[in-house]
């Protein structure tokens, strides 16, 4: 989807482009008191019909993309992420992780019958255990471990939902802007309390645009740094969910 956005937003620019240099040439071909001068005019409505058909099938793009992206996100409701467990060459998963976070979060209900799937993301051997995403039989479920992940402070181990790419990409352009302290996520909604202490639900990086900022700068890289580097670190997570993740 976001190539076709790409490719229509080429293709208005390369016709923007042309028929300015078109436009240039006809006027200076052609006089003002030729007959034939209406050609100007004809020429300018054709224009404004051609970019405003663009502009509204660029809508059209946008609307899908959205679409596409709340029903990955609903096909993910059940899924968390869990990093910095530990790993084991000979490691039982989703044993592993239900008793760690059923220890941790005082879940003794919570056991590896409690998970539909779960594996480790990513390829082994950069020296940091790999992510796992742990997918629950049921949304209850996996609400309560959600809703506990506070007593998992001081662990080291941390829980995260596992977001679109286009959430992702938002989320992290929002806490570089705002602070990490004032983003959070929400049933797979990003979340921003802006300058006024007003919370915001943020779909897109223009709802992002449109908060208040206190013009607090976060020290560290630019928002487009670590949205590009985030998003080269995530890129097998993301490929491997289009295969893994069913409905």
């Amino acid at each position: 989807m976001e190539s076709i956005k790409s490719s229509i937003a080429d293709l208005t620019e390369h016709f923007n482009l042309r028929m300015a240099e078109f436009q240039r040439d006809l006027r200076n071909a052609v006089p003002a008191s030729s007959p034939v001068s209406n050609i100007n005019s004809q020429f300018n409505s054709f224009r404004s019909f051609v970019i405003a058909a663009l502009e509204s099938l660029q809508l059209q793009v946008e609307l899908l993309s959205h679409q596409c992206d709340v029903m990955e996100m609903r096909s993910r409701r059940k899924i968390l992420l869990v990093h910095g467990v530990p790993e084991d060459k000979h490691e039982n998963i989703s044993a592993h992780i239900s008793k760690v976070l059923g220890d941790h979060l005082k879940f003794p209900g919570l056991t590896a019958d409690s998970i539909s799937r779960s594996h480790r993301l990513g390829q082994p051997g950069n020296g940091k255990p790999r992510a796992i995403l742990v997918k629950f039989k049921d949304t209850s479920v996996k609400d309560k471990v959600w809703g506990a992940k506070k007593n998992l402070k001081g662990t080291g181990i941390t829980i995260s939902e596992f977001l679109t790419k286009r959430r992702h990409e938002v989320f992290l352009a929002a806490r570089q802007r705002f602070g990490i302290s004032r983003c959070w996520t929400d049933n797979g909604v990003v979340m921003v309390m802006g300058s006024d202490q007003s919370k915001h639900r943020v779909h897109t990086n223009q709802e992002l645009d449109a908060i208040p900022s206190d013009s607090v700068v976060v020290p560290g890289p630019s928002a487009a740094t670590v949205v590009s580097n985030a998003v080269k670190d995530t890129k097998t997570t993301y490929l491997r969910s289009k295969r893994n993740v069913k409905k």
